[in-house]
């Protein structure tokens, strides 16, 4: 086993819709963990029709960096579709395909759609990921120990 770090954020749909900036420490697969590019978790939902919250994001990106290709485009567009989501998600990766872990499995129109776009979505189920620790909405600094004069 091996781990999927990264910087993202958690999509949240409706009325109430928001972006809010988080982290993704996920035990999977060695293999997996090593191929995947661009990633997004719906730890909640059994449908895409259900999905109200996603957690997008690309391992191995920094806060600022996801902020900058990801969060603000999603934000300037306003509304998405999951497909414009997911094809967003690649273009700042850069990847070929985004891994969805889920519950449930996306429809038709969205598989179309990104296949038009040249962007191949890998599923998993939501089980091959063994565990996991989400850490959202946190403003941090880096601390560096002070030298001695």
């Amino acid at each position: 086993m091996e781990y999927l770090i990264g910087a993202g954020a958690i999509l949240e749909t409706g009325e109430a819709a928001k972006v809010t900036a988080a982290m993704l420490h996920a035990r999977v697969d060695a293999m997996l963990a090593r191929s995947v590019k661009a990633a997004a978790v719906d730890f909640d939902g059994v449908s895409p029709e259900g999905l109200r919250r996603l957690l997008v994001l690309i391992p191995g990106c920094n806060a600022g960096l996801f902020r900058s290709r990801v969060t603000h485009p999603l934000i300037e567009r306003g509304t998405c579709s999951l497909a414009d989501v997911l094809s967003m998600l690649a273009a700042a990766a850069p990847a070929p395909e985004v891994h969805l872990f889920a519950h449930w499995l996306p429809d038709g129109a969205t598989c179309a759609a990104l296949a038009k776009r040249g962007i191949e979505l890998v599923v998993h189920p939501l089980e091959s990921i063994e565990s996991a620790a989400v850490v959202a909405g946190q403003r941090h600094t880096r601390w560096k120990a002070a030298r001695a004069a």
